[in-house]
């Protein structure tokens, strides 16, 4: 029996009305705009945050710097195909994890497992149904493992509602002061250098620069009060997080 939309968009909205968090963001990476225009309507309208990139270079960027809930990756791409851009997805460790769905008029099964064994989540033939697309973003989004919260002595740090808590009290802290924390939280005990500490935080596709970090820090410092410590000043490296050994 066929999917009904309108039955998938009420689970959808549904679903979004029991969530605390903000909705789902997509980005989804298609160089044919009428395909673009139909993709993005009908997430929309099911309660998704779209973005959206005409060529394989602009999408990566756009990924990269947005760290989306989920990529739907076209094939057949202009400056770099689906492929290329899955494979730099799947190295960089900042979207490594970020679930995609390829879509492709390639149908034979060879192209279907290349594309999966190629780093794609899930792989969509065309033409498809708006039914089966959202169905199979649902589906992948359940399977995206749920980030674990980050505790070093009294910061907590809950990548999933994007929180920060000092003894149980919220600070607030910016997008950036945010995820450099995170990245030194991830691994205790290891020294970034400020280009690492970038990468790893940011990625490739960011204003920051190497003499903005040390601003960077002194106001996360600032924020976490007097157990600033747990960010250690490396000399001659960079910085890393307090590990509990010392």
């Amino acid at each position: 029996m066929p999917i009904q939309l309108d039955t998938l968009l009420a689970e959808e909205k549904s679903d979004h009305l029991l969530m605390q968090n903000t909705p789902h963001h997509i980005v989804c990476i298609e160089d044919e705009e009428d395909i673009q225009e139909i993709i993005a309507f009908n997430l929309e309208r099911a309660g998704y945050q779209v973005s959206l990139a005409g060529d394989g270079v602009q999408g990566l960027a756009l990924a990269k710097a947005s760290q989306p809930d989920l990529i739907l990756l076209d094939v057949m791409l202009p400056r770099l195909n689906g492929m290329q851009v899955c494979q730099k997805l799947r190295a960089n460790a900042a979207t490594q994890d970020i679930p995609i769905i390829m879509l492709s008029a390639r149908s034979e099964e060879v192209d279907i497992v290349k594309g999966l064994t190629g780093g794609a989540d899930d792989y969509i033939t065309k033409p498809f149904s708006q039914a089966e697309l959202i169905a199979r973003i649902q589906a992948a989004l359940r399977r995206k493992p749920k980030s674990i919260a980050l505790t070093v002595k009294q910061v907590s740090l809950d990548p999933e509602d994007f929180t920060c808590k000092v003894d149980g009290r919220l600070i607030k802290l910016t997008s950036t002061e945010f995820k450099l924390l995170m990245a030194l939280m991830q691994k205790p005990g290891r020294a970034f250098s400020r280009e690492q500490l970038i990468q790893a935080a940011l990625g490739d596709q960011t204003d920051v620069v190497d003499r903005n970090v040390d601003v960077h820090i002194r106001a996360i410092r600032k924020a976490l009060g007097s157990d600033n410590a747990i960010i250690e000043t490396v000399r001659g490296v960079g910085y890393r997080c307090y590990n509990g050994d010392r």
